[in-house]
């Protein structure tokens, strides 16, 4: 990198971060000091007016001060000091209820309350984005969408990933095809950012990252993320997504905000059946889930879902029309046959996740939460034909289609103790996340093997693990302001392990053997098994890095109507050093129906071990002396001494700067239209760099010691991005005849633009003609993700019948090919805006058993297909592929599906 180019670029970042993290400091100390008065006792029950049963997750506040949220039983409790008070009673879904109470010092007060059912949208309680338990949707400072139990089951979608983005537009989920790993793990992005440039919390605690480094041609390249359909959608509550920068607040990985999955808890018994398939005829989807759950005591519960899903894999392309044989074959006369598989990978999944508390006290509860889930799936590479000289004939006369196997086993566990003592709230937990990625190659060969080639190969797993404690306290000051001062403060230790295991042996070495046939007989062979060369002795490691923070977090209102929110955290990492984040966020209630907020803080995201110590060989053929050559091409560590060779130097945190500006109408009660815009700014981003190949990068190499590399490729702090956009969000409730009728539209406006106008080659490479980052990559980051997205959902729901009905309108979307823009070979192509549209229809048949059909992309849309050059340049694979993996909605066509629900009582 170039020094006089990142110097003013950090300046900028570390002056607000400083600023902000010492103002969290300062609040804290003035306000932490506050002391309790003699304290007094509220219990209670909240439950539905309508049918008297309890009422989980409703807010219970006593004015201005201290608030506790029910429990499965509908059950609460809190302690605050002695005094005359009013009691508001805030859940989605249901009217507020509000009453007075009187405390009186060491003695305990019970007050039952009952909701009525109501029109009102937005009064969800959210645990994203403030430290406060009963922040609602419309009195944050920052943006949050909830989206329902309901909500998710109405999408008839199977898979967590798809069902978020259906919902929320400023969620991008790519389908990645012909990809290896890819196909198997489909990275998510959130206001088109990187998929692991957001943070995602399963009950408000860290969820670990995948093992997959995603190193191939997607969106998403380059990046680790969260493998979200490790989650059943079936074990899912609800889901909390927070539009806005929060790494002060939660750490790493927070830069485009945080994702929290809330599990289900409580005595609830659920089962669900559902099938589907497309209008093609594949890609066939079974799932079966339930969940079973009792409540004990006053505020104990466990909760077990258990969830299956088998699909198959879906395929769209088209007859390879090529010449399959060597020159004179009669069998080049054969019609031409599809051989090739473009679509969804086969996939089936086995999870379970727990729930469960357990009070230990009056105001102490255990809790614990995890799950377990195995994916075995099958996605297919590149058809290797007949004459091609990656194929032993012997073994495959008419070539093969070789498959990449996956076996994908995902385990974390949390435990944690909280409650409140001496004033304070406390939560105490440990948190435990492992994800294994195993390879095998099947339906291939090793061509340097030749004739004693096996055809199946076990090509190596990846695995990282993910230990973190916290200790998180918090408590309500009642300071003579309108309203209560909340102070809270915490500390974090976590460790990260990585590690890669060798694959058998004959899924790398070089067998000795040359080209057996054709034109390249006797030429070098190409070496390890095709599709996927299992990883080497080599690549094997076991890393770890371990890092310890501190935060405090502070919510005060100096003044009725205006809610300030300041956070400031240190970091310390053992492998990089520290780092200050600071936040600041005000929220002013300009008149009853109107309020505007706003946004700055810094971020940062700490490189993952993946991309710091992932490394591979790959075998890349290129022309040299007229002759097709077989070259390694090395994925190197950052850090080691052969990525040096090439002007690599070790990874950085890349840092950030997010400012968002915004407001919320509220006119009526059954309307709400928020608006937000947003900028994040994120220097020294990190890239997967491109291949270094060629006669003078191998003398580079032999020059260095290293003999018989031919090429190679790195991470690297490459870039300086650039993010801005707008999120809007309307909602609108009213009855409707018996029914009750729900609107709500989201757009969201996004554009990234790479800053770096030529990013600086390093000194090794001056003169060869390499690129560290190229025309592909900065296409694919600044256009492969729509820069337009909007939803419009329509609810109907009456005592029996439900109507759910959703249009997504995905913008276009560009590739760009590595020739310019003025090359006759140039294959730059724009896909344009299509809109995805969903039914679900669903009648309560009796007692609890509900029947529903449905169809995601109803009309049956594909996107534009791929073009063909009359010069020979294209994007399809000489025709194969009509559809592009760029596609936001992917290119299965519609789908129809059945299902049936039951919820016991």
């Amino acid at each position: 990198m170039n020094p006089s180019r990142v110097q003013p670029s950090h300046a900028r970042t570390h002056r607000p971060r400083r600023l902000l993290y010492a103002a969290a400091l300062l609040l804290a100390a003035v306000f932490a000091p506050g002391l309790a008065a003699q304290n007094g006792t509220l219990t209670g029950r909240v439950t539905d007016a309508g049918d008297g049963a309890p009422l989980s997750g409703a807010v219970v506040r006593l004015g201005g001060g201290p608030s506790a949220t029910t429990g499965a039983n509908g059950t609460y409790r809190l302690e605050a000091p002695a005094g005359s008070y009013e009691v508001t009673v805030t859940r989605l879904g249901f009217s507020a209820a509000r009453g007075p109470v009187r405390l009186t010092a060491g003695e305990t007060t019970t007050l039952d309350l009952a909701l009525f059912e109501s029109a009102q949208v937005l009064e969800a309680v959210v645990a994203v984005g403030t430290r406060r338990p009963d922040r609602t949707v419309t009195d944050a400072t920052v943006p949050v969408d909830v989206l329902t139990a309901a909500d998710i089951q109405a999408t008839g979608l199977t898979e967590t990933a798809q069902i978020i983005q259906r919902l929320a537009p400023s969620v991008n989920f790519p389908r990645a095809t012909v990809s290896d790993g890819t196909d198997h793990v489909r990275p998510a992005t959130l206001r088109g950012l990187a998929p692991d440039q957001v943070l995602v919390l399963v009950n408000g605690k860290r969820r670990h990252n995948s093992a997959l480094v995603n190193v191939n041609g997607s969106v998403g390249r380059g990046s680790t993320a969260v493998d979200l359909n490790a989650i059943p959608a079936s074990a899912i509550e609800r889901i909390e997504i927070l539009r806005d920068g929060a790494a002060a607040q939660y750490g790493s990985d927070a830069i485009a905000g945080v994702i929290n999955i809330v599990l289900k808890q409580g005595g609830r018994r659920e089962a669900l059946l559902s099938a589907g398939q497309t209008t093609e005829g594949d890609g066939r989807v079974l799932q079966l889930a339930g969940t079973g759950g009792r409540d004990f005591g006053e505020a104990g519960f466990v909760s077990l879902s258990v969830e299956l899903r088998d699909r198959e894999n879906t395929n769209r392309s088209l007859p390879d029309t090529r010449q399959q044989y060597f020159p004179g074959d009669p069998r080049n006369n054969n019609r031409a046959r599809v051989n090739h598989r473009q679509g969804d990978s086969d996939s089936r999944d086995a999870g379970l996740f727990l729930n469960a508390a357990v009070p230990l006290g009056p105001v102490v509860e255990a809790y614990a939460f995890g799950g377990l889930s195995r994916r075995d799936g099958e996605a297919a590479g590149f058809f290797r034909r007949a004459n091609d000289a990656r194929t032993v004939r012997s073994i495959h006369p008419d070539g093969f289609l070789p498959l990449i196997s996956t076996t994908i086993v995902d385990g974390s566990g949390v435990a944690g103790v909280r409650g409140t003592a001496a004033g304070f709230r406390y939560d105490l937990s440990g948190v435990y996340g492992r994800n294994t990625f195993a390879f095998d190659v099947l339906n291939s060969n090793n061509v340097s093997m030749g004739n004693d080639s096996p055809t199946d190969f076990y090509a190596g797993t990846l695995r990282f693990d993910q230990a973190t404690a916290n200790l998180d306290l918090s408590r309500e000051l009642a300071l003579g302001l309108p309203d209560a001062v909340n102070v809270a403060f915490g500390a974090e230790y976590r460790r990260d392990g990585y590690g890669i295991e060798a694959g058998d042996e004959a899924s790398y070495k070089n067998g000795g053997v040359a080209i057996l046939d054709g034109p390249s007989a006797g030429q070098l062979a190409a070496v390890g098994a095709q599709v996927f060369p299992g990883f080497r002795p080599s690549d094997a490691k076991d890393v770890s890095r371990h890092n310890w923070a501190g935060y405090v977090d502070v919510e005060v209102t100096p003044v009725r109507g205006l809610l300030l929110n300041v956070a400031g955290r240190f970091e310390d990492y053992s492998d990089f050093g520290s780092t200050r984040d600071g936040k600041l966020a005000a929220r002013l209630q300009v008149m009853p129906a109107l309020a505007v907020r706003g946004a700055v803080g810094t971020g940062f995201r700490a490189p993952s071990l993946g991309q710091s110590y992932f490394s591979s060989t790959a075998t890349n053929f290129l022309v040299i002396n007229g002759v097709n050559t077989p070259v390694d091409v090395r994925t190197f560590p950052a850090g080691s001494d052969e990525a040096a060779v090439l002007g690599a130097t070790p990874l950085r945190p890349e840092e950030s700067v997010n400012y968002s500006a915004g407001f919320a109408w509220e006119p009526a009660r059954e309307l709400s239209l928020t608006v937000d815009a947003y900028r994040i700014d994120i220097d020294d981003r990190i890239v997967f760099s491109e291949n270094f190949t060629g006669t003078a990068i191998r003398q580079l190499f032999e020059a260095a010691g290293f003999v018989g590399v031919t090429g190679g490729r790195f991470f690297t702090n490459a870039i300086d991005t650039r993010t801005t956009g707008v999120d809007v969000v309307l909602q609108y409730a009213r009855p409707v005849g018996p029914g009750m009728l729900r609107f709500t539209g989201g757009g969201n406006l996004t554009k990234t633009e790479v800053l770096t106008d030529s990013v600086v080659t390093p000194p090794q490479l001056v003169g060869l003609g390499e690129v560290l980052f190229g025309r592909v990559e900065r296409g694919r980051l600044e256009r492969g993700q729509p820069r337009s997205s909007l939803n419009l959902a329509l609810n109907y729901a009456m005592e029996r019948f439900t109507f759910n009905l959703n249009n997504r309108r995905f913008g276009e979307v560009t590739v760009y090919g590595a020739a310019p823009a003025d090359s006759p070979t140039n294959t730059d192509q724009t896909f344009g805006a299509r809109w995805i549209t969903d039914v679900d229809v669903s009648y309560r048949v009796r007692g609890g058993l509900t029947a529903a059909i449905g169809a995601n992309n109803v009309l049956g849309v594909y996107p534009e297909q791929n073009f063909r050059s009359p010069t020979g340049a294209d994007n399809s694979n000489a025709g194969i592929f009509p559809y592009n993996q760029v596609s936001p909605f992917g290119f299965n066509g519609a789908f129809y599906y059945v299902r049936l629900s039951w919820q016991g009582l």
